[in-house]
Order: C-alpha cells, then structure tokens, then sequence
C-alpha cells in the first residue's frame, strides 16, 4: 500500500502501543516519507505506489555500489542487509521469516504458488469476476492440464465478490478460492478476511 493510499479511514481502532496499525501520526510519517505525496494524489497503489525516499535512497545507493565495484560484487556486499528484509517483513506481518518470499513482481510470486498446487481431476477453482488476467490464464491451462473446473463467483451489489454466493459455491471439490484483495485500478477492494474465512471452512487453499 503506498503512503498516499492511508488515510485516518484505516485506524479506527484504538491500537495499543504493541499493536501493529496505522494511526494519524504513523499516515503522517509515511506521506512525509514519500515525495510524490507533495506533487499527486495518486491512487494505483495496487499496480506500483509511489516510492517512499527511504526506497529511493537505497536503489540509488545501490546503483551508485554496482557503479563502483561491480554488480556481483555489489551484491555480495549488501547480502546481510538484503537477508535482513526476511526479518523486517515478518516483523511487519506478524509471522515468521521463513513464510515470507520475496520476488520480482506479484504476479511471479502468485505463479510459483499456484502453480505448486497438488491439483487432481474434478477439482474446482473458485474466483471474482474482477480476477487479474494473467491469474486466469493460469485457471485455464490448469483447468486443460488437470481437468480441473474454474468457476467465477457473481459480484455483490457493491462489485465486489459475493461472500453470500462463494458460500453458496462451495462444496468438497473446491481445491483454490483465488481472488485479488485489490485489483491494479478502479479502487475496488474484495472482502478478503471474509473470503479467507469460507475457504477455511470448507478446506480450500
């Protein structure tokens, strides 16, 4: 989520001084943080954000090392702080650093996952009406490997997924529920905890 996608709409909790969450001085910080914020009210946030300067400081840092060493050596030299990112996300998402994954781009990262799954014959996949395109390639060359049955969920009277229809979908053949939290553009944003939430209950990925 870029900086200037927060706003004070997102904290409406009380969180406590151990508690992760954005708060009015937390949104402050980070529009302080990113440039951009001063020149655009951007919103495609989901696509690319703007970069924060701490970002801009260490890429350009970074290409000033390759200037001077090499790029191999260059990255040889910023292994421990490239190892240290495992730690810091896992701090930031609240789990352990060997359940994080760090890729090129989202839809690479997403491939190696679904692509991973032990799919069989007359198993089904389940997804919105919104899905990023590159996702549903990939339904329909499982769906043509594996014989798989790709279904698409009906929106809400919102847009978004329908969580009352994806329960009404649901049944034991359902292997994957892939949906996009936040689609590249038009500002929707798909029930996700919802989502999780009838895939664990009937089992599904």
């Amino acid at each position: 989520m870029g900086a200037c996608e927060l706003t004070t709409a997102h904290s409406t909790r009380d969180a406590g001084p151990d508690t992760p969450g954005f708060g009015p001085t937390e949104i402050a910080r980070a529009r302080a943080d990113t440039p951009g914020c001063t020149k655009v009210t951007h919103f495609n946030n989901a696509g690319a954000a703007l970069m924060p300067q701490p970002v801009i400081d260490a890429t350009v840092d970074h290409v000033h090392l390759e200037a001077d060493t090499g790029g191999y050596e260059a990255a040889a030299l910023a292994a421990d702080r490239i190892e240290a990112v495992y730690d810091s996300a896992a701090r930031l998402l609240g789990c352990a650093r060997d359940e994080i994954a760090v890729l090129d781009n989202a839809t690479r990262a997403w491939d190696m996952a679904f692509y991973a799954v032990p799919f069989r014959r007359g198993d089904r996949v389940l997804t919105s009406m919104a899905e990023y395109a590159s996702n549903f390639i990939a339904y329909l060359q499982i769906a043509e490997r594996y014989g798989v049955q790709v279904d698409v969920v009906p929106n809400d009277e919102h847009g978004r997924l329908s969580v009352d229809a994806l329960r009404e979908a649901v049944d034991e053949r359902v292997r994957v529920i892939s949906v996009t939290h936040v689609p590249t553009n038009g500002g929707l944003v798909n029930p996700a905890a919802e989502i999780g939430k009838v895939a664990r209950s009937c089992g599904a990925l």
